[in-house]
């Protein structure tokens, strides 16, 4: 399965309508679809109306000498204090001739500048984005036949679900196959989790048993099921509603071990 680009993605979020099959491809990738629910999220907290000027609140006049002085800088200044040094009987720039110094200009408080709405967005959809690449890299790292885990579990699968991580492991021989699956975390559902072998395009899928209710389980594989076809593994919510046909919603996928 082709995932949607990051540019697609940012787009739709923003209000483009996506292509048919772009539309087609979300309507059944939970990753894309959670990808795209985030950036929307990001999208309407930046349209959020921005307080008008008179609406903001000035910090105290005396706000700036209290910063100034805990950090031991000469008040107005961003340096360091200094001794004063003498000052002349009379001043040019203030025409006084009582022997006081030139008085301190008030200082303005700086108004904050607004933000462009359209950078935010861009920055904050980059920023969501960029996490997922760095996922993507760590995703293929870990399913890279030279880097997989040799742990009793299996391989890691990729994990669709918040907090959800999935090992699965071939086993058996060629006479009784076996699929070992541990998934740990698994989400709340008043229905079930059905395992499922399927092919790389997620287009062909056969149900092989459910899962235990302790995440778990090992199930036999037929030896009319071509492996080099049906190479991936997923696992899904299933209500019970008494359809056999594969939900939609995928806790953890990937290639299997073995």
């Amino acid at each position: 399965m082709k995932h949607a680009d990051d540019e697609s993605l940012a787009l739709m979020a923003m209000g483009e309508t996506p292509s048919p099959d772009a539309a087609d491809h979300l309507r059944h990738c939970a990753r894309c679809t959670r990808e795209l629910e985030a950036l929307r999220h990001v999208v309407a907290t930046a349209r959020t109306p921005l307080p008008r000027e008179d609406e903001l609140l000035a910090p105290p006049a005396d706000l700036w000498d209290a910063i100034a002085g805990e950090l031991g800088l000469a008040p107005g200044t961003g340096t360091p204090a200094e001794e004063p040094s003498p000052q002349p009987a009379a001043d040019a720039r203030t025409g006084g001739t009582d022997g006081t110094g030139p008085q301190t200009p008030r200082r303005s408080v700086p108004r904050p500048r607004r933000l462009a709405r359209f950078s935010v967005v861009l920055a904050a959809c980059a920023a969501l984005l960029g996490a997922g690449a760095g996922s993507a890299v760590t995703w293929w790292v870990t399913h890279d036949d030279t880097s997989s885990t040799a742990a009793d579990d299996g391989r890691r699968l990729d994990s669709l679900q918040p907090r959800s991580a999935g090992y699965a492991r071939l086993g058996g021989s060629n006479v009784r196959r076996t699929l070992d699956i541990t998934v740990k975390g698994l989400p709340k559902t008043s229905g079930y989790f059905e395992v499922w072998l399927m092919d790389r395009s997620h287009t062909k899928l056969v149900s092989m048993g459910v899962l235990g209710p302790d995440g778990h389980a090992v199930l036999p594989v037929p030896d009319t099921i071509d492996l080099k076809e049906y190479s991936v593994v997923d696992v899904s919510v299933q209500p019970y509603n008494g359809k056999p046909d594969h939900s939609g919603e995928s806790v953890v996928r990937g290639p299997y071990a073995g």
